[in-house]
């Protein structure tokens, strides 16, 4: 099974943060949103995995370098979300798994492969969907776009070019039921997250801390789950990077410090600093610390309600 991950869009809901760091390359407990959905793959096996950019393409090419087994695509026009799934044509020769590159995902995904793998009424199946049984849609092609995953045969793209300037999932799944594709609805286990917005991230990362166990993570990620050696003033449940730097602070809860971070003589709580940012003096509670070229800058889910 090959795999293909949907990471070029703009991300225009949260543009305050997506102007300075792409969607996929968010940071949570332990890594990225791609690092999370990388390590999604890995458990599944798969052969090779693409990733479609657009949007700031030269920092996820960088984000994608040296990775074994990835390989980024430029996604060609039209620039939709049919648009960058059309553009993997020719890259994909089997069974193949996409994600919408904002999606997290709390378990593991063999259950769908599963499914995607079985027969109905004896027929093969062309594509298999996750989705929210809890969301159920009246109209069947809505119903079966309830979450950016699901497993197409390589052949499906061919079919997908007469609508590649559809810009919502359900114009593919409305296509394929057009053309009499056999399509398996999979109801989704565990919990998913959409991150459209600062909130959904912050959201996201508080229900990991909370329940670390109910998470899908990193290989590494483990290692900063409460850290607390060498810090004083944290309030639990927190994740610090071992090789972060963090003095006279008070963190937590829901704080998280990723790798080479460094914090000096602040108050945080619910914030996600993210890795190499560097503050001092500096008080905040529910936001993200963001590296630039001039800076790391501060961010809040009230600055983005001031940017749309």
């Amino acid at each position: 099974m090959q795999a293909l991950i949907l990471a070029g869009g703009e991300g225009r809901r949260m543009r305050h943060v997506t102007a300075q760091v792409p969607k996929p390359l968010l940071y949570l407990p332990g890594g990225t949103l791609l690092e999370h959905q990388l390590a999604l793959l890995a458990e599944l096996g798969v052969s090779q995995t693409y990733v479609v950019i657009h949007h700031q393409s030269d920092q996820m090419e960088r984000a994608l370098h040296g990775l074994a087994g990835v390989s980024p695509l430029r996604q060609r026009p039209p620039f939709t979300l049919l648009g960058a799934l059309a553009s993997a044509e020719g890259y994909l020769t089997e069974p193949f798994i996409v994600l919408h590159g904002d999606n997290y995902f709390s378990q593991g995904l063999q259950y769908l492969v599963e499914a995607a793998q079985g027969t109905r009424s004896g027929l093969k199946v062309d594509a298999a969907f996750l989705v929210e049984s809890e969301t159920r849609h009246p109209d069947k092609a809505r119903h079966l776009a309830s979450t950016g995953c699901y497993i197409l045969s390589p052949e499906i793209l061919k079919a997908v070019r007469a609508f590649q300037h559809g810009d919502e999932l359900w114009h593919l799944t409305a296509g394929l039921l057009d053309v009499g594709a056999v399509v398996e609805a999979v109801p989704l286990r565990g919990w998913r997250q959409n991150i459209n917005r600062l909130e959904d991230l912050l959201m996201v990362s508080r229900r990991l801390l909370d329940d670390w166990s109910a998470g899908l993570h990193t290989v590494e990620a483990v290692r900063g789950l409460n850290r607390t050696e060498g810090l004083q003033n944290v309030r639990l449940p927190v994740w610090i990077a071992p090789d972060s730097r963090v003095s006279n602070s008070y963190l937590g809860p829901h704080v998280v410090v990723g790798p080479r971070a460094r914090l000096r003589d602040c108050a945080l709580r619910e914030v996600i600093v993210f890795p190499g940012a560097e503050i001092a003096r500096q008080t905040l509670d529910r936001g993200v610390v963001i590296p630039t070229r001039l800076g790391s800058i501060a961010l809040t889910p009230e600055d983005e309600i001031h940017t749309r």
